[in-house]
């Protein structure tokens, strides 16, 4: 183990980084056998204005990797006429120009020299006239005004048609567990799917107060019959789709418990009374399977009387078994903290494990205050277990306590490869509790070492992980409290610090940008913006005017995910007036064309996981982004004059201020060695692997080396390298010269 000091100028505060080397490699290690979705190709076509269409589709896990694609479009009844001139083999997007919208057209999508279709659209001239897709909220019985705003959003396959649709939260003037203060409605679950079909309607009645901490709600197959359920909190009062309510199940004579008194300290708080988790059938709103939640246990006992830690709820989705899906359901993170997970088969709900931090005579009490706002799942440990990063600290798949660092609750947390030069998956989080020593902390997912952090002396309240700058390798990483953008490595970039609350995969390349925005009411927007390298560009959306963020400073979008087409993120957003949820997809071409990132089982689950307590961005199981086929040594050439030695405000060096788009890549390909035997590294643990040398295939491994007694000296050996993952293939050129 390496120990490097580096002062960093904070509040004249110093931390060690500490470089780290965890023994696993294959970090996740899912089974082929796992549990997945039957998903179809979510061929979608938008008309984005004077006759341009994007037309995409879903490249999808069993297919193989040289699948090639054509791409057929029929206006009216009339003939086929194949639109592409060249197998369609480098993406699963293509922009159709000089359509005549005002027609009903068909997109067909065939595999390349076969008959069959694979899918098709139809572009009706209604549906092209919006270059989004349009679900209209149907209204809800005494709202004139439309007060209910569609919130917090999930997607799953209701009726296993292989497609997704569309599960809603919809709010009228959520709280805060902090504040007392009476709703003035219910909140509402609602399916919809994607062509605008409504569903079905929940209303989880008076006893489930409003507001982002109290309802989470799973979208997922939990029994594997093809076709998801829904899985939220419910109380007595609840209605499900099918008309049936949720009676006085304790027969105490009462089924409102809103304390109702203004001079209350608790006033508009629900505090007693039942609360249950239920299983909805995904196609008709019904309930499936109900089980008793969590229990509120004697007063104080997580933490206060007033209804604020005791009502913190998180919840999710792990394959605990390896193979299906587990329910999970969560109270408390300020003190005591309790999480069981559960089992939908056979129509019935089965407990698989329970966590608390007072069980077993306190065992593990010192995990108390130590989760999040919200939380992450994936296999950490390479057993094809999912583990849950619990903020601070890791529960085991089998419900054991896995690691703690105690540095304490926080507000955001991503999980995902980050510094790829580092074997196994890493967590960047923020904490609350101040001092800390790592206020804003990245370690490894798997021990919960600390690799590197930066002190502070105050709430840390935003985090965000992303490889948003191709100059570095790995992920960026910042805080509100950083000062600035890192690399994966602790390395300071710059203090120009982009927005820090959602990131997206939206244009052509590999680098994710970001998305932003207000849910103040009046303010509301919805953006977003593409780093340069010295600050952001600001990407238009249509009609942005009209469409706002959720959930007040948190500012985020219903829901941002793969959910059609091709492996970039769909943004799904709510309209101001609150009578419309909108899908945009991008419009931008890509050379990439990656397996849908739904397949990923850790990107399927932080989507899931999206709408719990404070939302966070998706993150993959294994890293994407623009260091993905880089293969040789690089650095990016300026084409203009601009300072190397930039200090920032506080004096540390800022040397990065030279915008992407002046810059040229420049790649080392041609290597010249006067060693008698040099080894190559693609730079990142791929799928698989070919190298090919002087026409010759050698072995499929990241490393090769290449010995001078088996070359001539002085001559070029042509390197041909061909990788793949995730169904992506990257492949390059180059040389290599042995001298004497």
């Amino acid at each position: 183990m390496r120990i490097i000091s580096i002062t960093l100028v904070f509040i004249f505060l110093s931390i060690e980084i500490i470089f780290g080397q965890s023994d696993l490699t294959k970090i996740p290690n899912y089974s082929a056998h796992i549990q997945k979705e039957n998903l179809g190709r979510g061929l979608t076509a938008i008309h984005y204005g004077n006759g341009d269409v994007i037309v995409s589709w879903r490249y999808l896990e069993p297919d193989p990797i040289d699948i090639e694609f054509d791409l057929y479009r029929q206006q009216n009844n009339g003939k086929l006429v194949k639109l592409n001139h060249e197998p369609i083999s480098q993406s699963t997007w293509f922009k159709d120009t000089g359509v005549n919208t005002r027609h009903t057209i068909t997109y067909i999508l065939k595999r390349r020299n076969e008959n069959l279709p694979l899918a098709q659209y139809k572009l009706t001239p209604q549906l092209a006239q919006k270059p989004y897709l349009s679900i209209p909220m149907q209204p809800i019985p005494g709202d004139h005004d439309w007060r209910y705003a569609p919130n917090d959003a999930s997607v799953g396959d209701l009726d296993g048609d292989g497609e997704y649709e569309l599960v809603i939260k919809r709010d009228n003037g959520g709280h805060d567990n902090a504040f007392r203060g009476l709703s003035r409605g219910t909140t509402m679950l609602e399916a919809y799917k994607l062509d605008g079909t409504f569903l079905w309607r929940v209303d989880l009645g008076s006893n489930i107060r409003q507001g982002a901490h109290y309802t989470w709600f799973m979208v997922y197959d939990f029994d594997g019959d093809g076709k998801a359920e829904v899985v939220v909190r419910t109380s007595e009062g609840t209605q499900f789709g099918d008309g049936t309510i949720i009676g006085d199940t304790d027969n105490d004579g009462i089924t409102d418990y809103i304390d109702r008194n203004p001079q209350s300290p608790t006033f508009g708080k629900i505090l007693h009374g039942p609360e249950f988790l239920s299983v909805i059938d995904g196609k008709t709103g019904k309930e499936l399977a109900r089980t008793n939640y969590i229990s509120r246990g004697e007063p104080d006992e997580f933490g206060d009387t007033e209804g604020n830690r005791v009502d913190r709820f998180l919840g999710g989705i792990g394959y605990f078994d390896g193979i299906r899906p587990s329910i999970l359901m969560c109270r408390g993170y300020y003190a005591k903290t309790v999480l069981e997970a559960w089992d939908y088969r056979d129509e019935n709900l089965r407990k698989r494990w329970n966590f608390s931090t007072t069980d077993n005579n306190g065992f593990y009490k010192d995990y108390e205050g130590q989760g999040n706002h919200n939380l992450s799942i994936g296999d950490v440990d390479g057993d094809g277990k999912d583990e849950i990063i619990y903020g601070a600290c890791m529960i085991n798949h089998d419900g054991t306590g896995g690691y703690n660092t105690r540095l304490g609750h926080g507000d955001a947390i991503h999980l995902t490869d980050i510094d790829i030069d580092r074997p196994g998956l890493e967590v960047w989080t923020c904490h609350e509790g101040a001092p800390n020593r790592a206020g804003s902390e990245l370690r490894d997912a798997h021990t919960g070492q600390l690799i590197w952090g930066i002190p502070a002396i105050e709430d840390v309240g935003r985090a965000l992980a992303a490889d948003i700058d191709p100059r570095f390798r790995g992920c960026e990483v910042w805080t509100i409290s950083s000062g600035g953008v890192y690399t994966a490595d602790g390395r300071f970039i710059t203090e120009r610090t982009p927005s820090i609350n959602m990131a997206v995969w939206w244009t052509g390349d590999l680098n994710r940008e970001l998305l932003d925005g207000s849910g103040v009411a009046g303010r509301e927007y919805i953006s977003i913006t593409k780093w340069n390298g010295d600050g952001v560009d600001t990407l238009s959306i249509p009609y942005q005017n009209e469409i706002g963020a959720n959930n007040h400073t948190k500012a985020n979008p219903c829901l941002h995910a793969d959910i059609l087409g091709d492996w970039r993120e769909e943004i799904i957003v709510r309209t101001k007036n609150n009578k419309e949820v909108r899908i945009y997809m991008t419009p931008y071409e890509t050379n990439y064309r990656f397996h849908t990132l739904m397949s990923d089982i850790i990107y399927r689950i932080s989507v899931s996981n999206q709408n719990v307590a404070y939302n966070q961005p998706t993150q993959t199981g294994f890293y994407l982004g623009s260091d993905l086929g880089k293969f040789w040594k690089t650095r990016f050439l300026s084409d203009r004059q601009y300072s190397k030695s930039g200090v920032a405000s506080d004096g540390r060096p800022n040397g990065m201020h030279a915008r992407l788009k002046n810059a040229t890549l420049i790649e080392m390909r041609n290597i010249i060695t006067h060693e008698t035997e040099f080894t190559l590294d693609v730079g990142y643990d791929y799928d698989n692997y070919e190298w090919i040398i002087n026409g010759n295939s050698i072995k499929g491994e990241r490393y090769l080396t290449l010995k001078a007694e088996d070359y001539d000296y002085n001559t070029e050996v042509a390197i041909t390298i061909k990788t793949f993952i995730k169904g992506c293939i990257f492949q390059d050129y180059g040389t290599i010269t042995f001298k004497k």
